[in-house]
């Protein structure tokens, strides 16, 4: 008699958090809404809610080249009932057509990167690399996987101009009705499994 092995729930659990998981403060982000400016002190406050609730709530200070002697973002406030009270070092570098790119200095690697995470619990914000967390797509499985493509793609769809082209329309049509034609496939193989 042979054992089956490897079915829907099998393998090796973990506890480590995810990106979906964590509060995320994204440069370019910070750069388009005017916070990162050269020569400028620029205050914003960020609030991060679930499913109702205040997560966190926290002021960025970004001081470039005007009170600190290096570029630096100050982060103050709450988040997940702790106090955040962190200094995140800015680089920036020089982009190929004019102006710059700027990067945050990872407090854990000391590398460069454009996106900051907060994972539940800790204090102070790293990059992904620098907290070892995991993208939440690398936990989930291929049904799970289209779920994200199907609401990644009915949020770009309703968020549309209306002065939109039609081959964008009809691209985002059609990734969404490849994904949902595979989520009822694999439910449809997964009933006559179990019936």
């Amino acid at each position: 008699m042979e054992a089956i092995v490897g079915g829907i729930g099998s393998g090796r659990r973990t506890t480590r958090a995810t990106t979906d998981d964590c509060l995320r403060i994204a440069l370019p982000d910070l750069k388009r809404l005017g916070v990162i400016k050269r020569h400028c002190m620029n205050r914003r406050t960020l609030t991060w809610t679930r499913d109702g609730q205040t997560v966190a709530q926290l002021a960025l200070v970004c001081d470039l080249d005007c009170r600190e002697p290096y570029p630096c973002i100050k982060i103050t406030g709450h988040a997940h009932g702790r106090q955040i009270n962190a200094l995140v070092w800015l680089d920036s570098a020089p982009m190929r057509f004019g102006g710059e790119r700027w990067y945050a200095l990872c407090p854990h690697t000391g590398k460069r990167c454009t996106t900051l995470v907060l994972p539940p619990g800790k204090v102070h914000f790293a990059s992904v690399r620098g907290w070892g967390v995991a993208y939440g797509s690398q936990r989930e499985d291929e049904v799970h996987r289209a779920h994200r493509a199907i609401d990644r793609a009915t949020s770009r769809l309703t968020a549309l101009s209306k002065y939109a082209r039609k081959p964008t329309r009809e691209r985002l049509l059609t990734r969404l009705v490849a994904k949902q034609m595979f989520v009822d496939d694999e439910l449809h193989r997964l009933a006559s499994r179990i019936w």
